[in-house]
């Protein structure tokens, strides 16, 4: 059974869920508090929604059961008199650079005590909250994540064949409706067309439709204007880095660095694309471009 959590965070945020960790403590003079406590009831594969700053700002698979440990370096103590001793949880991030707004979400899950978000609509201060599996799945729904979420499970999973019913399944039908559109406007009938990112001549089959600035943080008209919302971007690599915030387009159009890359082999590819100029910014697409560096936290 896979279980739903949201973990509100303060500014260890960004190194958190870039070294795949949930940490917590006691709280110094005081009873553990129950949200603390938490901790201890996740287990590996269950779902995690990471909030910071108004936002729902990641999703993650838990990877493995809490454990005692001390602080890490990511977590610095707010107050001094905090412990030193207490426990973690290590994640795996399934998407980052998320922004969703905690009045949304509270549209889409229950309210009230035992939620992170009171009745009056607003966050609770507190580390973790039980969420159901309807809640869990409404935010994966919105953030467009279902089919992402599901594929976690699987890689995790190994199984050895399906156990399960027709291996196709009409899926988030509503929510890409546009895409097919999206991607035909932008090759207009081209066989081959640049890549937006690193200006290469690619077949069309290996060209995507990129949304520049978040899908899910589009707003309905944002998404309908072709002009402005997306651009061409080949499946070799130049997608992943953009879509995860390896690199962002500046305020003039070069490309740059963002997130610092995990292993040589992702530093090396962000390397081969560092000042090259996007074929797809211009005077329409330049506020897509600064959202995407900030949704990302590539800047």
């Amino acid at each position: 059974m896979v279980n739903y959590w949201w973990a509100s965070q303060g500014m260890n945020y960004e190194e958190a869920i870039r070294q795949g960790t949930l940490w917590t403590c006691p709280r110094a003079g005081k009873n553990t508090e129950k949200a603390r406590m938490l901790i201890q009831s996740l287990q590996p594969g269950d779902k995690v929604f990471h909030y910071q700053k108004s936002y729902l700002r990641a999703v993650s698979r838990v990877a493995t059961s809490w454990q005692p440990w001390s602080r890490p370096e990511e977590n610095p103590k707010v107050y001094s008199a905090e412990n030193d001793d207490g426990w973690l949880v290590t994640v795996d991030p399934i998407q980052t650079g998320l922004a969703l707004h905690y009045s949304r979400a509270a549209e889409l899950i229950r309210n009230g005590p035992g939620s992170p978000i009171n009745a009056a609509g607003h966050p609770q201060q507190k580390f973790l909250s039980a969420l159901s599996e309807e809640d869990g799945r409404s935010l994966l729904h919105e953030l467009g994540m279902a089919a992402s979420a599901a594929m976690m499970d699987g890689l995790y999973g190994r199984p050895d064949e399906w156990d399960g019913g027709e291996t196709d399944e009409v899926s988030l039908g509503t929510v890409r409706q546009e895409q097919a559109d999206l991607r035909r406007h932008l090759l207009n009938g081209r066989p081959i067309a640049s890549c937006s990112v690193c200006g290469e001549e690619r077949p069309a089959k290996l060209l995507v439709a990129g949304h520049i600035k978040p899908r899910n943080s589009c707003t309905e008209e944002e998404r309908k204007n072709f002009r402005s919302v997306a651009m061409l971007v080949c499946s070799l690599g130049c997608d992943a880095l953009f879509g995860w915030g390896y690199i962002y387009v500046d305020p003039e159009g070069y490309v740059r660095r963002g997130v610092p890359a995990e292993t040589k082999d992702v530093e090396a590819a962000v390397d081969l694309l560092i000042g090259k100029h996007s074929g797809a910014h211009n005077e329409q697409t330049a506020r897509n471009f600064a959202a995407h560096a900030e949704l990302s936290g590539a800047t």
